[in-house]
């Protein structure tokens, strides 16, 4: 995805903004006729598609090894036509695979490339130029674009999709800084840059109105002269404009032409934050209270204080990622709408989930700041309709706005609960009277299905935040919107999300496949019953769960390849397979941590310990920050600092993960990562209020003994509980002189009368085994160690055991599966201590293997599965 590269500092507001915005455009048809199937005849204009279905642009559907056609009708006025004749351009957005476009049946462009020398281009945005001596003016014009998709998704699944001529701003580029001054002022550069030897002359012209727009605060007008020369520069500036009572404000401009009537006009919101200052007011709790009450409930996080391994990545999360993300590619498409690409309006709602949870983990103060800036940019960019997306209003909830909406939600619940900052809630609740006001059963209403992609998964998936937003207000209107996607799941051509799962049993089987899509809808379905009590929602959440796991789980924790579920145990893991997408690792997470709460059950926690310790943690990059969008057990991990869906998703996971380290099980502080951490807990002892700090020494996971400390503010008799990880042998815990056997995958729970400064030494062994890579890896196996999943680095390894490994075609012998810890075998830059060698036939050959979670950060080539195997 695109990324806009700015910065806001706590001091300055910044902004760089290369425009595109051209008034001379129209917009492609939103439907075009569409069928599978391939012949050369569907190119011209004078085949009769009658018999075609309509297809929405800007949605995606699943067929593999696939052809297909969209034939686009349109009328093209004679206005469009430029003064030379140079062309005009017309914008398809991205097309997965490959595409070869047609307009009036002359082939004017493609990309990618059909079988049998297949390549895909299913990420680039297509521009083609069409010669205008092809146009019939001012009447019907055929645009015929021919696809192939190989596995997974298909189609023009992501605009725009509009024509525009060519002329000077395909000459010149534009763009503007403005920077804050004193007493919330603000001034205005614009910056022209010739792009080839022509000439250019015309005028600006600029205003800055009140936050509505209704009131011109601001106005001037100025020449502008770009010689005629490649990559000479001129620049204007209007001074500084000053107001003390006022933070949000319109900035627009429009660049004339002397010499044609093309224009170009730009707008945007501006929020001035120098002086910023927003209160804490305390956390809040929801006003709704679930009728099914959890049988688990995690320490508040700031009763939590980690020390040991997780605490490394929490603090390279903060520090690496948080606090030096590009917050204009956060906040940038709702300040200038269109937004940069369909789904560019969930990033900043991530973002203010994210950091409130790791503000109230660290009380950060330059996080807080950070987090106060976006939240306040963010609602000030909302219409007074309630409307907060991205889209320009003739392109409201289609593709992805209420995706972007669902996610704002989030974020700014997440800010509201975290802070007490009322005008959050506001926000929210203007959007959730937007949302039933727009989608319903009743005259005037917008199907929600047909409000989003994938069988409408991404639009219905608001369920989630819908949910959370009556439970912070108590107005059942939105219980009934909830209840309302229920409805539309099952309507004919919806995506079945509770009867298929229940009929089938398959998670491949419902709606489209898609996986973080239909995750997303599950995790909706949970918190509904957990409102509701509504036992057939837990059900179907917990048939997707087990079929997850069953057939779909990779042994990392994570889950899809191409982004859908596949058939049951293919799973395969190249870098070209793209598996484990972020998002999907994230939303598996966040399923977990859901039926934990509700069911206390730790096959949920099992999962959870699986993927935070494997995928989630290996999907960052422990030194700097990057994040892999698909993380490959097979193959160098491709980490980007610019920010994608995934690049937002993975370090929100991080920071949901104290929501399940320590707590409450059945009124009993439990135990339940090994983690080094101090847990601060208020519960009656004895019949009497005790706080209790829960201090827990070790080195996990390099090591498995630990050391529990109970320091209390006097003596009581009350449980503590340990949990046994499902993965561990002969789990030892002893106090007072009494030793407790734990049974893996279990509780082990401890009543006793505890004083100040008691202890419970716990042990137990971290087997190592061998894995069988299945299916898709006949003959391979992989190395496990505790919970952690073990790679092999080739930047870590000797040339002569890389060429063994990489160069075997049958399998190498092991005398027995044995690690030797090596941590003296890691580089002085390596993030992590954690490093075993295994013998390998021949003399003194070593194969050095690292947790998969550290892997591949110093951009090394990574296996999981191995050539290798035991003798029998």
């Amino acid at each position: 995805m695109k990324s806009i590269n700015s910065y806001i500092s706590a001091a300055l507001a910044c902004m760089l903004i290369t425009i595109s915005s051209l008034s001379q455009s129209i917009n492609l048809p939103k439907d075009a006729s569409f069928t599978f199937g391939d012949n050369p005849e569907w190119a011209l204009p004078s085949y009769n598609d009658n018999a075609w279905e309509k297809m929405q642009l800007a949605k995606s559907y699943t067929k593999d090894s696939s052809y297909a056609w969209y034939r686009i009708k349109i009328n093209i006025p004679s206005s469009l036509k430029t003064k030379n004749g140079k062309g005009i351009k017309l914008y398809l957005g991205k097309i997965d695979d490959a595409d070869q476009t047609y307009f009036n049946g002359t082939l004017i462009g493609k990309s990618g490339s059909f079988p049998p020398d297949y390549s895909t281009q299913w990420n680039q945005p297509r521009l083609y130029i069409i010669p205008e001596n092809l146009i019939l003016w001012d009447k019907e014009n055929l645009i015929a674009v021919r696809i192939y998709n190989l596995i997974g998704g298909m189609g023009m699944w992501e605009g725009p999709y509009k024509l525009e001529p060519l002329g000077w701003m395909d000459e010149v580029s534009v763009s503007h800084e403005t920077t804050e001054a004193v007493k919330n002022g603000f001034s205005t550069k614009i910056i022209f840059k010739n792009l080839t030897d022509n000439l250019f002359s015309g005028k600006a012209q600029y205003w800055v109105k009140d936050k509505t727009g209704s009131k011109i605060l601001f106005t001037g007008s100025k020449p502008v002269q770009l010689q005629g020369q490649k990559g000479s520069l001129s620049e204007i500036n209007f001074p500084a404009f000053n107001t003390a009572g006022q933070h949000v404000f319109q900035i627009s401009y429009r660049i004339t032409d002397n010499n044609s009537t093309q224009y170009l006009h730009y707008e945007q919101v501006y929020v001035a934050v120098n002086n910023l200052a927003i209160p804490f007011n305390g956390e809040v709790s929801p006003v709704i209270k679930n009728k099914i009450q959890n049988e688990f409930t995690p320490a508040p996080f700031q009763s939590q204080h980690f020390t040991g391994y997780l605490n490394t990545r929490f603090t390279q999360n903060l520090e690496q990622r948080l606090l030096k993300v590009d917050e204009y590619g956060l906040i940038g498409s709702y300040l200038q709408r269109p937004g940069i690409h369909p789904w560019a309006g969930e990033h900043v709602g991530k973002y203010l989930e994210t950091a409130c949870n790791v503000w109230k983990l660290t009380h950060n103060p330059a996080l807080k700041k950070q987090m106060d800036r976006l939240m306040f940019e963010l609602i000030s960019s909302q219409k007074p309709d309630g409307y907060l997306g991205t889209y320009t209003p003739d392109q409201y909830w289609t593709s992805w706005d209420v995706w972007s909406h669902k996610y704002n939600l989030h974020g700014l619940l997440a800010y509201y609960s975290t802070t007490g900052y009322k005008p959050a809630l506001i926000a929210c609740q203007k959007m959730g009277d937007l949302l039933c006001r727009t989608f319903g059963n009743k005259p005037g209403q917008i199907d929600i299905l047909t409000a989003g992609t994938h069988m409408g998964m991404a639009a219905t998936s608001v369920l989630d935040a819908m949910v959370e937003l009556y439970k912070y207000t108590g107005n059942k209107k939105y219980l009934d919107f909830c209840y309302y996607i229920l409805d539309a799941w099952e309507e004919p051509g919806g995506p079945k999300v509770i009867s298929t799962i229940l009929s089938t049993g398959k998670v491949k089987q419902v709606g489209n496949g898609k996986a973080y899509e239909m995750l997303s809808n599950y995790v909706g379905l949970a918190k509904l019953y957990q409102v509701t009590g509504n036992p057939k929602f837990l059900q179907a959440v917990e048939a997707a769960w087990q079929d997850v796991v069953a057939s779909q789980l990779y042994i990392t924790g994570t889950a899809s390849s191409h982004e859908y579920f596949q058939d049951d145990q293919y799973l395969p893991a190249g870098a070209n397979d793209n598996m484990g997408e972020g998002c999907v690792t994230t939303t598996w997470i966040q399923l977990n941590q859901n039926l934990f709460a509700i069911t206390g059950d730790l096959k949920y926690l099992n999962q959870l310990e699986k993927s935070v310790y494997n995928h989630l943690l290996a999907a960052e990059n422990p030194e700097t920050g990057c994040v892999s969008y698909y993380t490959p057990l097979m193959d160098k991990k491709p980490f980007t600092c610019f920010i994608t869906c995934c690049q937002s998703s993975v370090p929100r996971g991080i920071a949901l993960v104290p929501n399940f380290t320590f707590g409450t099980v059945q009124k009993s502080p439990a135990i339940l990562f090994y983690e080094p951490a101090v847990y601060k807990q208020r519960m009656m002892a004895s019949g009497k209020a005790v706080d209790v700090t829960f201090s827990l020494k070790g080195d996990f996971p390099e090591s498995s003994t630990s050391v529990l400390t109970i320091a209390a503010t006097s003596s009581g008799v009350y449980p503590v509980t340990l949990r046994v990880p499902e993965w561990c042998e002969s789990f030892m815990a002893t106090t007072g002189g009494e030793v407790y056997p734990g049974f893996p995958g279990q509780y082990l729970t401890i009543t006793r009368k505890w004083k100040s400064a008691d202890t419970i030494s716990i042990e137990f062994n971290m087997p190592v085994k061998m894995i069988s890579g299945g299916k898709s890896y006949p003959g391979s196996f992989a190395w496990q160690r505790g919970p952690q999943v073990l790679a092999w680095d080739k930047s870590l390894n000797t040339a002569a055991a890389n060429n063994l490994l990489t160069g075997q075609k049958e399998n190498i012998l092991l005398d027995m599966i044995r690690l030797e810890n090596t941590p003296s075998s890691l580089p002085a830059r390596w993030i992590g201590r954690q490093a075993y060698s295994v013998d390998l036939p021949g003399k003194n050959m070593k194969m050095v293997l690292v947790p998969f979670a550290e892997a591949s950060q110093t951009e090394g080539e990574i296996k999981v599965w191995l050539p290798l195997k035991i003798k029998e």
